[in-house]
């Protein structure tokens, strides 16, 4: 029980970490094109998912898109956000525990380019407009820079914390 206790309050402060990330981003300006943004909240999703484990990492994700989207008054980014966080998330964490060669960058560059597809995809397929996948490759190259950015800060993240800090080995 202390164990579930101590993952939850991981969780919890996590959420509400990437929570704030998310709305504060929210108010600069896009990143060169409609769409683009640093993604800086995802930090705290996948080390949510490395630390406490996969299951904790989707209930922060969940949390901050669905409170998130309310915060910032745009109930249709849940539409856009959630479907993308779920499938890049998963792929992030798939590389990272089943292919050895794959570190934490390039699942974190992959899961970038994979959410901002996904993303754009569903604006299309919700909007039926076409004209929008134009923007695919743009929004891919930015989201591999950023994506770039969070792996490095989650790996020397998780460089920096012990293991036995979070008593995960008890």
């Amino acid at each position: 029980m202390k164990r579930f206790t101590f993952r939850a309050a991981v969780c919890g402060v996590m959420s509400a970490i990437s929570l704030i990330a998310f709305t504060l981003e929210n108010l600069l300006p896009p990143l060169i094109i409609p769409g683009a943004r640093l993604g800086l909240s995802n930090i705290f999703i996948l080390l949510t998912a490395l630390l406490v484990g996969g299951a904790y990492g989707y209930a922060a994700l969940a949390v901050k898109t669905l409170i998130g989207s309310i915060i910032i008054g745009n109930f249709s980014a849940v539409l856009y956000s959630l479907p993308a966080g779920i499938i890049a998330l998963t792929l992030e964490l798939t590389a990272i525990l089943y292919f050895r060669n794959v570190g934490i960058i390039a699942a974190s560059v992959l899961g970038s380019v994979i959410n901002i597809t996904v993303q754009n995809a569903v604006f299309c397929l919700v909007t039926k407009t076409t004209e929008y996948f134009i923007y695919s490759p743009y929004l891919a190259l930015i989201g591999a820079f950023t994506g770039a950015i969070v792996g490095l800060i989650v790996h020397i993240t998780l460089k920096k914390i012990p293991y036995g800090f979070l008593g995960l080995n008890q």
